[in-house]
């Protein structure tokens, strides 16, 4: 990025000049269009020159070595300032309407001098581009576990949350573990292999991108804290059920800066303590497992329900209600049905027998000795009271 001459306030190129003469200069010296990008010549005055911007962005390039280019130093011309004498030097316009004021001090000519290589404005291109995201998705596995996928024409990147997961390329392994992560190449067969007892956690990322070297892939590389924050907020983003005006380009601009980190070799950072992705998506996940029962708890009423519609393992959903209400989670459907149908006896007009058809219990018998095995009294009794 190039510095303006206001950055510096003590140059041996120039002098900055304060607001009353900017304005006194402007009433005297001459306007000059600058058409050019580029230039082979620096000039040169004996006597001291004052340059003030005028219109657009303009380029100063200045030195006193004009054979040595690693002397040429580059400055975007702000204000106004007083060229020291016999300073080489040149102006570029950035922008496509680009006008200075010159002002020579002295009354001699400039001397023109070839540059040791040409000058020219410097065209910012991003060398790496992510074109589209196609998708991202967080699993949960256990051992014995393989997958193997068809090539397809994009890159993926996979990162390990817990446990461990092996990539398989050709003949060779990679064994990935907490917080490293793995690019597959376009084209390229995606094979994945759990054999570690535990469970494995990962998140996959699928787009398509230009720029992204050859070194980046096939080889394991560690993300240190930075990197998995940022991916924690890949996740929030992607989670969120109202999109945003910018929360598109919030996920591409996080997925970008992994990948140059990874591309540049800065990946691994110290690590700090931070909430695992694992940590959010259990919590996310389990709270979606209890919207859905609440919504919907009349006929989706089982632990196979929620099987079904999470597409889970009853193991990995023992496990969450375990972990977060401190119970099973047949006992906490019991709990949301039997709190229904307290509200339902206070609420509606329904019998008692109906309401325990309603919320799927086999029998009056069933649901009264359910209900006063919870709050102490039957359903009947409790009726009564509040009448």
């Amino acid at each position: 990025m190039y510095l303006k001459t206001t950055s510096n306030n003590h140059s041996e190129f120039y002098t900055i000049m304060d607001e009353s003469s900017i304005s006194k200069s402007k009433k005297t010296n001459r306007r000059m269009q600058i058409q050019k990008s580029d230039s082979d010549l620096f000039f040169r005055f004996n006597q001291s020159v004052r340059l003030t911007s005028d219109i657009g962005l303009a380029l100063i390039v200045l030195t006193t070595t004009p054979e040595d280019e690693a002397s040429y130093q580059e400055f975007i011309l702000t204000n106004s300032i007083d060229l020291v004498p016999g300073v080489y030097f040149n102006t570029l316009a950035i922008t496509e309407e680009c006008s200075i004021f010159m002002e020579p001090l002295g009354k001699d000519s400039p001397k023109t001098v070839p540059t040791a290589k040409k000058i020219a404005i410097r065209k910012y291109e991003p060398k790496l581009m992510i074109e589209k995201l196609h998708t991202l998705f967080y699993q949960i596995k256990m051992a014995p576990f393989e997958s193997l996928s068809i090539p397809g024409d994009y890159y993926e990147l996979i990162i390990v949350d817990q446990g461990e997961l092996i990539h398989h390329i050709d003949d060779a392994e990679y064994i990935a573990k907490k917080n490293d992560c793995f690019i597959y190449q376009p084209g390229q067969v995606r094979k994945q292999s759990i054999t570690k007892d535990g469970v494995t956690s990962y998140l996959s990322i699928i787009f398509d991108a230009k720029g992204l070297t050859p070194t980046a892939t096939n080889q394991i590389i560690h993300l240190g804290s930075q990197n998995t924050a940022l991916i924690e907020r890949i996740i929030e983003l992607s989670n969120i059920t109202t999109n945003g005006r910018y929360t598109d380009d919030e996920v591409l601009l996080n997925l970008k800066l992994i990948l140059l980190k990874i591309v540049q070799g800065e990946a691994n950072h110290t690590e700090k303590p931070t909430t695992s992705m694992r940590e959010n998506y259990e919590s996310e996940l389990f709270q979606a497992m209890v919207d859905f029962l609440d919504a919907h708890v009349e006929d989706q009423n089982q632990v196979s329900d929620l099987v079904e519609h999470f597409s889970l393992s009853r193991s990995t959903i023992q496990s969450l209600f375990n972990k977060y209400a401190n119970t099973t989670p047949k006992n906490y459907i019991n709990t949301i049905r039997l709190n229904r149908s307290k509200q339902m006896i206070q609420e509606t007009q329904m019998t008692l027998s109906q309401i325990a058809d309603y919320l799927g219990y086999g029998s009056i018998q069933y649901f009264s000795r359910a209900f006063s095995k919870e709050f102490g009294l039957s359903p009947s009794s409790y009726a009564k009271s509040i009448v």
